[in-house]
């Protein structure tokens, strides 16, 4: 229903508990694919992650949303806004900060394994909790396989591919390296990204006019001027069309583009992360950490086909958001560093059991097993303790 204002009326369940994912009892699997579905339509990523709010179900027009801080008044007023355009009721529901980034957690899950993969979500919230392990682990094992490619190393890109790329990938010169900090050093490391800055970013309307290495170039320098981006090439039946939104809000749209320019842009695309242009037959995934005028920022291609042939998204994240990816990657090293050390821990115990059954241990080999399992037991100790202190978000970050 909407206010006189033209809002959507919120309305708050009464008593209702903070929801955690421990909560077994909350929602079906097919509750889970419909909160990422709206994830994908209605509230992006970005923006859940910014005013910590999760799209938990629509249905009959309600609108049920998570909400950290249920008062927060300027996540309430774009919800607002959105769902104006939709005739929907908003439903406020608490949910604990530990939910949010759990659910959160799970959607990228979703995001970055196959379809088939994707099917496989927990039952319930409270499985996902009890099984994170596994479901990380196996997303940390999707990430090797071969559908995940890594975009090609600024070095060797720059060398053979450098004519071809629609942005240069160049590093660091020497001299700027020693001007820089330790902690800046890290930054070092990383390739540099160079587009067109806002000055020399041509009229909106001229882009169509431009050939696809060009067009790239101008659309790049548009999602990287900002927040976070998105560029999405969308393949119609006679044409293509391609959007691009700053913060889950659309920014412009270039519509009735021809299928020769939309297919030049997708290509320019694969190129630069080191694709085949062939047709692929199924997704697949770049992601590359690079400098963008001093920021650091994430880019993420995803290649997959659609109803009428190839498509593609590029997500450009950075801030709060990119912080949010860093952990997650953090904690999937440290329960695979973990996972190493108390399988040689095992291993070690073994070795140590069968040389006292057949009496081959002598005194000096016991100190020695002593001090290693010391060693280990002290490398787990640092290595939970690395896994359980993430950085805090900052929100507005």
């Amino acid at each position: 229903m909407l206010s006189s204002e033209g809002k959507p009326t919120e309305t708050e369940p009464i008593g209702s508990p903070v929801l955690s994912v421990t909560q077994s009892e909350w929602g079906q699997g097919s509750e889970h694919e419909q909160t990422f579905r709206l994830i994908e339509t209605i509230l992006s990523f970005e923006v859940c992650l910014y005013h910590q709010i999760l799209p938990l179900k629509l249905e009959d027009n309600n609108l049920l949303l998570g909400m950290v801080n249920t008062e927060d008044s300027a996540a309430l007023d774009y919800v607002s806004r959105i769902l104006s355009y939709m005739n929907c009721t908003m439903v406020k529901t608490p949910i604990t900060a530990e939910a949010h980034r759990s659910i959160l957690s799970a959607y990228l899950n979703y995001k970055n394994t196959s379809p088939i993969a994707a099917k496989q979500l927990p039952k319930t919230w409270g499985d996902f909790t009890q099984n994170s392990s596994t479901a990380e682990t196996t997303d940390s094992q999707h990430n090797q396989q071969p559908t995940i490619s890594p975009i090609e190393d600024s070095n060797s890109s720059s060398k053979t591919r450098g004519d071809s790329n629609p942005f240069v990938v160049t590093s660091l010169t020497a001299s700027t390296r020693k001007q820089e900090t330790s902690s800046a050093a890290v930054l070092g490391n990383l390739p540099v990204l160079l587009v067109p800055v806002p000055e020399k970013l041509v009229p909106v309307e001229t882009l169509p006019s431009l050939p696809p290495k060009k067009l790239l170039e101008q659309l790049l320098g548009r999602v990287l001027a900002g927040g976070i981006g998105r560029l999405y090439l969308e393949r119609q039946p006679y044409q293509g069309r391609i959007l691009w939104s700053e913060n889950g809000i659309l920014q412009s749209v270039l519509e009735k583009l021809p299928l020769s320019v939309f297919q030049g842009v997708l290509n320019e695309l694969k190129r630069s992360a080191s694709l085949s242009i062939a047709t692929l037959s199924e997704p697949r995934q770049v992601e590359k950490e690079c400098l963008f005028q001093d920021s650091r920022l994430l880019l993420r291609l995803r290649v997959m086909p659609g109803i009428y042939g190839e498509e593609a998204t590029l997500q450009v994240l950075r801030g709060a958001a990119l912080k949010f990816y860093q952990q997650q990657q953090l904690a999937r090293l440290s329960r695979d560093a973990l996972g190493i050390s108390q399988q040689l821990s095992y291993k070690l115990h073994e070795l140590q059991e069968r040389l006292v059954v057949n009496h081959k241990a002598n005194s000096g080999e016991a100190e020695a097993f002593d001090a290693l399992n010391q060693l280990l037991d002290n490398l787990d100790d640092r290595i939970k303790n690395l896994g359980n202190k993430p950085e805090p978000l900052t929100k507005g970050e």
